[in-house]
């Protein structure tokens, strides 16, 4: 399992880098004709976590930590994005840090408790090409690469006292591919909207937003839904996870 692991990164690793290469010989010649045109965006994102835990006991544990316990026991949280634009080519990112812990129920509620503490980095990046632009919109198709870094300590407790407890570390990198781009209201109103899948390291993984949007002279201000999606697979002690909420965001432009 290791050895197919390592193989499957580092054939996407040699994907990754041989399409920047690509691209920096695409970029240059752009810049002759075109400006760099630049945007960052930071943003919160009240989100909820969903996923299936294997406890030392070998139950499988729906683990559902609401956006408003988030918050209640948040340690840390990071999260923030970039996009580059020159002509009809763009480079996009975006980076996801959150550090939390909970408790809850086990399988039997009244006597048994699971603590979780999940800290998970997720960092996106891909390369678009405008296929559509018009006075109504603009739709590009994507390409790129999620990594994933999750640590997850989960102890399983009886009647307060920790009984079993468990711990894992994933490293994850996935290719996707998708679409972005907006659906134009008026001048200043539009409709954000972006969509990936994809897999490598990871069984599955999908990502989606919509949203709408409010332009002004210095950036913009978005608001919609955000959500992101792993099948991480049978051998892992979180198999599944996926974060999902409103997400509020501003945009500044330079």
């Amino acid at each position: 399992m290791a050895e197919k692991v390592s193989s499957k990164t580092s054939w996407l690793t040699i994907g990754i880098v041989s399409l920047l290469v690509i691209l920096h010989s695409v970029f240059a010649c752009a810049e002759e004709a075109d400006t760099w045109q630049n945007e960052i965006l930071i943003y919160g994102w009240y989100a909820g976590v969903d996923g299936d835990v294997v406890l030392p006991t070998g139950t499988d544990l729906e683990a559902t930590v609401d956006a408003s316990d988030i918050i209640d026991n948040l340690e840390m949280i990071l999260m923030g994005g970039y996009e580059g634009r020159i002509g009809k080519w763009s480079v996009v990112a975006d980076v996801v840090y959150m550090d939390v812990g909970d408790t809850v129920d086990g399988p039997f509620s009244t006597v048994a408790a699971v603590g979780l503490d999940i800290q998970s980095w997720v960092i996106s990046g891909a390369v678009g090409y405008d296929v559509m632009q018009s006075e109504h919109g603009l739709l590009s198709i994507v390409g790129g690469a999620r990594y994933l870094a999750l640590d997850v300590d989960a102890k399983f407790d009886y009647f307060g006292a920790t009984a079993l407890a468990k711990s894992g570390s994933d490293h994850l990198w996935d290719a996707v591919i998708g679409m972005r781009g907006f659906i134009r209201l008026t001048d200043n109103w539009y409709l954000p909207y972006y969509a990936d899948i994809g897999g490598g390291d990871s069984d599955l993984t999908y990502q989606l937003f919509a949203g709408v949007g409010y332009r002004y002279s210095w950036g913009d201000i978005r608001f919609g839904y955000k959500y992101l999606y792993y099948d991480l697979g049978d051998d892992k002690l979180m198999q599944d996870l996926s974060l999902g909420g409103p997400a509020l965001g501003v945009t500044f432009r330079f």
